[in-house]
């Protein structure tokens, strides 16, 4: 799983890297995120929904992760992991994307 999140994690990064580069294709994304994730080698699943916004320097937006099934540790309960998680991950957890897998299964 940390794997396949690294190399998603890589391929958002190269299609986020062509959209500053190329107003078409930042375009195409911003319309039709499904079909260009998939040209691009990231596959959704066919039953869910794909939005691509863009920041600009007078709107930020923050995503509210879904809320993870079962009870939450301790760890993930603390305040840093909260605050690691809005930067990707806390590295811990596994619940917030990191895939470490740390609370997942106690």
């Amino acid at each position: 799983m940390i794997d396949q999140q690294r190399s998603h994690d890589k391929q958002w990064s190269l299609i986020v890297a062509r959209a500053w580069a190329d107003d078409d294709f930042r375009d195409r994304l911003l319309s039709n995120p499904k079909a260009v994730l998939r040209e691009n080698g990231l596959e959704i699943a066919p039953d869910v929904q794909v939005n691509v916004v863009e920041d600009s320097d007078s709107v930020r937006h923050f995503i509210l992760p879904a809320n993870p099934a079962g009870d939450l540790c301790e760890e993930e309960l603390s305040p840093t992991a909260g605050a690691d998680s809005f930067s990707g991950g806390c590295g811990r957890c596994g619940r917030c994307g990191c895939g470490c897998g740390g609370c997942v299964e106690s």
